[in-house]
């Protein structure tokens, strides 16, 4: 990130549409942001089928949010070289780094949305 640009600040409906309904979809903001530097809060989550890692750590808009078991599709964006920090899945988070959107897998994960190089900090209540 360049010194002298902050990071856009972004909340899950700027990249999501239809949050918390079965018709959940990404924004067209969202491919537009792709490579900017950006900042957003949520809340940590893990996949089912991972360990606690950098592959499987997860931000989600709900506190609590299991991706695998939520009864509607889930707002999810993968933390790609993320440490996972002590926080429950009940505390908010901010994410800091860089915004990639579009279809890959990593590490046998698909992804459709990522913060890359995402730096995590506690939010004080």
């Amino acid at each position: 990130m360049s010194p002298d640009r902050e990071p856009l600040e972004l909340s899950f409906a700027d990249l999501f549409d239809n949050l918390g309904t079965d018709h959940l979809g990404y924004s067209a903001q969202a491919a537009k942001l792709s490579g900017r530097e950006v900042s957003i809060e949520g809340f940590l989550a893990h996949a089912h089928s991972h360990e606690p890692s950098a592959t499987g750590l997860m931000l989600v808009d709900q506190p609590g949010l299991c991706p695998d078991c939520s009864p509607v599709p889930a707002a999810v964006i993968s933390l790609q070289g993320a440490e996972s920090i002590e926080a429950s899945g009940e505390r908010a988070v901010r994410v800091v780094g860089r915004l990639d959107f579009g279809f890959r897998i990593d590490d046998g994960v698909a992804t459709f949305i990522r913060i890359e190089q995402a730096a995590i900090a506690r939010l004080t209540a």
